[in-house]
């Protein structure tokens, strides 16, 4: 946006975000328009082809169009019939429980629960003289690499430092498109508020024993007064690769690991020119402190000091029981509730948007934002799809007399944009959100449901809490190489 003359420049805004359509009618996608078509079509072909057809294809087609345009929450009927039947399959089969214990026997006891149980932490040198964990997706062949991160923040920076920081970021994203080997990119936001054991500890381990009585009180009378507004919050990038795209390929896990290895260092030095600072590769033992407080906030305050870490195993990271419900999921003594992203913001905002949903709350929450890059040699092609799309529906609105409504019109604009951006170097791609929020006691639930979307509604986004698939999203939510789109497809090609 261009400030009119002689007036001061604002704040840079950023929008335009809009998600794949096709050529579909309306907020219909194009599957579901050729269905559409195909109920509306047959019955009246059935009328001179085969009368005795007719009226079964008619009452089937009310059925049919009915489950398409009928929506509950944004979801179509049919989307919500099929997660209802999904979900009471897995409960019946016990799929949505998990009970553990000492004198349990399982066999497969090692594995973490659901969606998690294919991976697998795998130990590497990271060529510095330490070493770094890869998760090792068993079913895909993925490895994920988390960074420890500590970004620098957008409150005493200047606005054009800032505007430097998200064109760098817009670069990173861009040259993913052509990395081949990436999968994905999760930046996950993980706060809670810790009762004042973060300061507690943090001056206790730097008071000089020798200091003066005086001053030791002081700072003890310190650290009574800021309890209730300390919080803790940790940052980590998650960087999901496979192997199998690289050319040649790799024959095994060894030689996969090296090769991962050998893409991380670019990454990381464009991490660093947008305002995050790089603390290093995440280790197992740290892993399996952010998985294990996810899954227990009650060891929270041992994990952030480093307790006993290394003493743990991968299957301790895992809860000992978890129940999934239709819109909760049960673990450890906690409840957690996920949403995921159903609309990106309509209006240009600024860069400090998310901020309402990232700061600490009363309560714990984790921010997964999770974007797929689009290759490089196909993102023009999606682009121009997009494009003609939407003069397709331009034509068919013209053909039936249909006025078009303003936000078509907007969404054609923005089609157009993304085209000649595209154009110029910018890359295309897939972005959704997770936001999970822990609770240690169900009458906390709803004050913590009404926080959630409280901040989403101040970051501009809406949110879809997501019934039926509570265990799913949670798992996606901890920004750990899983993407229930993967696992899907996954599953489709086996």
């Amino acid at each position: 946006m261009t400030p009119e003359q002689g007036q001061p420049p604002g704040p840079r805004l950023y929008g335009n975000w809009r998600a794949e359509r096709g050529w579909g009618v309306g907020s219909l996608s194009t599957t579901t328009t050729l269905v559409l078509f195909a109920a509306v079509l047959a019955p009246l072909l059935a009328v001179s082809a085969f009368p005795a057809a007719a009226l079964p294809l008619f009452s089937a087609s009310l059925v049919v169009i009915g489950s398409i345009v009928v929506r509950i929450g944004g979801v179509s009927l049919t989307d919500v019939v099929t997660r209802r039947l999904r979900f009471h399959r897995a409960r019946a089969a016990g799929w949505t429980e998990l009970s553990g214990g000492v004198l349990t026997e399982h066999p497969r006891g090692a594995d973490l629960p659901g969606v998690l149980a294919p991976l697998r932490p795998v130990d590497l040198d990271d060529g510095r003289g330490g070493c770094h964990a890869l998760l090792w997706h068993r079913r895909t062949g993925t490895l994920t690499t988390v960074l420890r991160c500590s970004p620098v923040g957008l409150d005493l920076a200047d606005p054009d430092r800032a505007d430097a920081w998200v064109a760098s970021w817009g670069t990173l994203l861009a040259d993913l498109g052509y990395l081949p080997l990436v999968r994905h990119l999760a930046v996950t936001v993980d706060t809670a508020p810790t009762g004042g054991t973060t300061v507690h500890d943090h001056i206790a381990s730097a008071l000089d024993p020798a200091a003066p009585e005086l001053s030791r009180r002081i700072m003890a009378e310190l650290a009574e007064l800021t309890p209730a507004t300390s919080a803790e919050a940790t940052t980590r990038v998650a960087i999901c690769l496979d192997p199998a795209r690289a050319t040649p390929r790799p024959t095994d896990l060894f030689a996969s690991a090296v090769e991962v290895g050998r893409r991380l260092p670019a990454i990381e030095n464009q991490l660093a020119a947008c305002g995050v600072a790089v603390l290093g590769r995440a280790s197992t033992p740290w892993l399996i402190g952010q998985i294990r407080a996810a899954f227990d906030p009650h060891h929270r305050p041992d994990v952030a000091r480093g307790k006993d870490l290394d003493t743990l195993s991968w299957q301790d990271a895992g809860p000992v029981g978890a129940r999934e419900q239709w819109d909760s999921y049960r673990h450890e003594g906690a409840v957690s509730v996920t949403w995921a992203l159903r609309e990106a913001p309509r209006q240009a905002v600024g860069a400090s948007v998310l901020a309402p949903l990232l700061a600490p709350g009363p309560f714990p929450r984790r921010t997964t934002w999770l974007y797929k890059p689009y290759p490089a040699d196909q993102a023009a092609a999606k682009v121009e799809n997009e494009v003609t799309s939407g003069q397709v529906r331009r034509a068919w609105a013209e053909r039936t007399r249909r006025d078009e409504t303003q936000r078509e019109r907007d969404d054609r604009v923005r089609a157009l944009q993304s085209a000649r951006e595209e154009a110029q170097g910018a890359g295309v791609g897939r972005f959704t959100a997770y936001v999970t929020t822990t609770v240690l006691h169900d009458n906390d639930l709803p004050a913590a449901i009404a926080d959630v979307e409280q901040r989403a509604g101040q970051a501009k986004l809406r949110l879809r809490r997501l019934r039926g698939s509570q265990a799913a999203a949670f798992a996606a939510g901890l920004g750990i190489g899983i993407d229930p789109t993967d696992l899907l497809s996954h599953r489709r090609n086996r």
